[in-house]
């Protein structure tokens, strides 16, 4: 008799939780909890007789059978899928647009607000969340993907969008509590850190940029979400690293506040990327000259907007 499969709950999980490196993430990305993931994932590793995942403070990894797993089980996903469009041709295939959910919900969702009524952006689209890795993008699911990167994505096309600078963001409360908050003074304010982050600058990084001494520890909150830090600098709970792309609408309505102090580009870019050979594909080369052409405006409006 052949082998029950589990259920799709721990396989949805488990492809999650890899793909973005964190029980968190998955978490958010599905719509259950931290504890709820780890308890799929806990007990397909039961159901399977083999450990998935290692955990660490900072997230968690795929361990060698975890690795060797993974592609099957996105793969079933997949066939799965492109069989019951086969089966209902009438039906259009979404594509699947992914991006960081930072950006997602800072930059991309307000500027997909009533696009998606025009005819030039005639498109069924899904959208998903993951920070997709340099060196493995093969291990998500995607049409499209807006990485933050060096533009080095193997086996795939990929097109600049935009660049981003890097400064430290406030919320106006926290000023008026703490005054004006010099450059020189910044390292005795809480500052709030996102872990895990190898492609965008940290503070250790903004402040050698700046020739300052690095700060000094600083207990408090550390997320592994761009979005996360700054929310909570909204809040007014300390002075976050913000990138134009991620708080310039917030800047704009007053909800955060940028230290007077010089920007710091960030050496990763956004580019859009998709599998070799599927850039000349019509919806998907529709998709991409309309991020560029939100990303030409929006450059034109940041570069306005500082200069008045």
């Amino acid at each position: 008799m052949a082998r029950r499969p589990p259920p799709t709950p721990m396989l949805q999980a488990f492809i999650s939780a890899a793909q973005t490196g964190s029980f968190a993430r998955a978490a958010s990305e599905l719509n259950l909890t931290a504890s709820a993931i780890s308890h799929q994932i806990a007990g397909l590793e039961e159901w399977w007789g083999v450990q998935l995942f290692e955990r660490h403070s900072r997230g968690v990894k795929l361990t060698a059978a975890g690795r060797a797993l993974l592609p099957v089980v996105d793969g079933f996903f997949q066939e799965l899928e492109a069989v019951l469009h086969s089966l209902n041709p009438s039906k259009p295939r979404p594509l699947y647009l992914s991006c960081t959910s930072s950006l997602c919900s800072t930059w991309l969702i307000p500027r997909m607000h009533g696009s998606h009524t025009e005819a030039s952006f005639n498109l069924e689209l899904v959208l998903t969340s993951a920070d997709i890795s340099r060196t493995n993008p093969e291990a998500h699911q995607f049409d499209v993907a807006i990485v933050m990167g060096d533009g080095d994505y193997p086996d795939h096309y990929a097109e600049l969008l935009m660049h981003d600078a890097v400064f430290p963001v406030f919320s106006p409360g926290f000023q008026k509590v703490n005054g004006d908050i010099a450059l020189a003074d910044i390292a005795r304010y809480p500052l709030i850190h996102r872990v895990d982050d190898h492609v965008c600058p940290s503070w250790e990084n903004w402040f050698s940029f700046q020739g300052l001494a690095p700060a000094p520890y600083h207990h408090g909150p550390r997320f592994p979400d761009s979005g996360l830090a700054i929310s909570l600098a909204v809040k007014g709970g300390g002075i976050a690293l913000g990138r134009t792309a991620l708080v310039y609408d917030a800047l704009k309505d007053g909800t955060l506040v940028a230290l007077n102090a010089p920007v710091m580009m960030s050496p990763a870019a956004y580019y859009i990327i998709c599998r070799n050979g599927r850039q000349s594909e019509p919806d998907i080369a529709r998709l991409f000259e309309w991020l560029k052409a939100q990303a030409q405006v929006f450059v034109r409006e940041v570069t306005f907007y500082q200069d008045h």
